[in-house]
């Protein structure tokens, strides 16, 4: 790291199209609003296609990134960010930068390719990569102003770690892989899609870190290891379900190789009103009663690993429960402006232990609940039979459940609006299935439906202050809808009541 008049410097090696892919993927989260990012080098030096793997970094891997070079001016926007993407090589003077109005754009990220164009009219606070070939490899110069010199935290971790996934993927036959960093989700887990022999697999790139010792996370089992992950989805693949296949692991690093599932999971199905949504819903619902039926067989308490210490076998009960709701109470209550008085809070918690004392008289045998089934998480796999043609991912949280809890996470979706009759009609369907008590299930799908959506406007809360992920709050409205529809059954009457005391609003929706 070099450290100039004004500015600080690192530099880096960048030998292949994968690593530049790779740095976008580092320095893309690390942009806001307002940023300027100056590219620069020769002809050829790689200057768009850093921009355009930035891009897709920001906006999606499916985001269609014209060159600039003719329209000057590339826009770019979505409901959190604004981008412009800019090639200012066939400008004449630097006097023309006014008239592209370029310096109007205080709440853009804007990415200049030929800044040398700018003349006087560099931003001060600009970051600025130069791209130069030197012999067989292609060099990376990134600068800032001194005064932002926090701007480089974590790059020398992910200089160090960049070595780790060389070193695996060499030991394992992918060292050729074109890799492509993929967008990552609410989680500290990296992925990448490797191409290796028109073959395409999926890097899970999840590192142990010394301080990972979320008392929260402890609190409610989420996992912090491929191998809870490996275990769950051989799991389900004893269960005849679909679930990554493995290829290579690491688990002491935290890598793994996985089945790529490909880029369409049902998200997109439904913004894209596939006529065959209801064929993916059913099949996934029949695989969830798969799982119920297995669960005589397959005992689910066994399907992870836990830390010695933890000497009974560990569900979601009631401490799981109680603590999962807390983030509505810590995070989004707040958010409203709202302070509990102590009586409010000993009922809610009076209120939710009758609550989970009903799903406990019930005698429903546990299932393996995966804790996330909702449409990202499920893939069509349309070369497949029965209900092997959903595939799950994002299950390493699995943990020994209620059966409805996982219909709850499928039916009422944070994300996504369904088709109205969707819910009773694939409910009705569970039930069917597998034999249970209609009545005793539809009681145990509302509890957990509100008290599901509860923890997740918590979450969503907690993302947006904390990450600066002010999307999910465009799902608020949805979830409250959720809400108000759980309070409306009998068994909730209390919370009802609670509801209309403390928080009428969430009932006026």
């Amino acid at each position: 790291m070099e450290n100039g008049n004004a500015t600080i410097s690192v530099t880096l090696d960048l030998p292949d199209v994968s690593a530049v892919r790779r740095f976008a993927g580092w320095i893309a989260p690390r942009l806001n609003k307002g940023d300027w990012l100056l590219l620069s080098g020769d002809l050829g030096a790689g200057k768009t296609e850093l921009a355009r793997c930035i891009i897709r970094q920001v906006f999606g891997e499916g985001t269609d990134v014209p060159s600039p070079t003719f329209t000057l001016i590339q826009h770019y926007e979505s409901r959190d960010i604004k981008l412009l993407h800019t090639d200012l090589y066939r400008l004449e003077s630097s006097e023309e930068i006014l008239e592209l109005g370029l310096l109007d754009e205080t709440d853009s990220i804007v990415l200049v390719e030929w800044p040398e164009k700018l003349g006087t009219y560099v931003p001060t606070e600009a970051l600025m990569v130069h791209l130069e070939d030197i012999g067989s490899t292609r060099q990376c110069s990134l600068s800032v102003n001194s005064d932002n010199a926090d701007f480089f935290q974590g790059l020398d971790d992910f200089i160090d770690r960049e070595k780790v996934l060389a070193d695996f993927l060499e030991k394992n036959g992918y060292g050729q892989a074109v890799r492509t960093t993929l967008a990552g989700d609410a989680s500290r887990r990296r992925y990448e899609r490797l191409e290796l022999d028109n073959k395409r697999f999926i890097l899970m790139d999840w590192q142990a870190l010394p301080n990972d010792n979320d008392a929260y996370k402890a609190k409610v089992f989420l996992s912090n290891s491929v191998t809870d992950f490996r275990n769950i989805c051989a799991y389900l693949i004893r269960c005849g379900l679909s679930a990554p296949e493995i290829f290579a692991q690491d688990d002491a690093q935290g890598l793994l190789v996985l089945e790529d599932f490909g880029t369409l999971n049902f998200t997109h199905s439904i913004d894209a009103k596939d006529p065959h949504l209801p064929i993916f819903y059913h099949e996934t619902i029949m695989a969830l009663a798969a799982l119920y039926h297995h669960a005589d067989t397959e005992n689910p308490e066994q399907a992870r690993q836990f830390d010695a210490k933890v000497s009974s076998p560990v569900r979601y009960d009631k401490a799981v429960i109680l603590t999962e709701i807390q983030q509505f109470i810590d995070w989004y209550m707040p958010s409203q402006g709202k302070t509990l008085p102590d009586t409010a809070l000993t009922k809610w918690e009076e209120i939710w232990a009758s609550l989970v004392g009903k799903l406990e008289a019930m005698k429903i045998r546990d299932v393996m609940m995966l804790r996330d089934v909702h449409s990202p998480n499920l893939h069509w796999l349309g070369n497949r039979q029965s209900i092997r043609r959903v595939g799950f991912i994002d299950i390493q949280d699995g943990i020994a459940g209620h059966p409805a809890y996982d219909v709850v996470s499928l039916l009422q979706d944070a994300r996504r609006d369904l088709p109205e009759d969707y819910e009773g009609r694939f409910k009705a369907l569970f039930v069917a299935e597998t034999g249970l008590d209609a009545s005793d299930f539809d009681t145990a799908y509302n509890i957990f439906g509100v008290q599901r959506n509860l923890r997740i406007l918590g979450i969503f809360v907690r993302l947006s202050k904390m990450q600066g992920k002010s999307s999910y709050l465009q799902h608020i409205p949805r979830v409250n809808g959720y809400i108000k529809d759980g309070l409306a059954h009998e068994a909730l009457a209390d919370l009802r009541e609670w509801f209309k005391t403390y928080v009428p609003e969430v009932l006026e929706i």
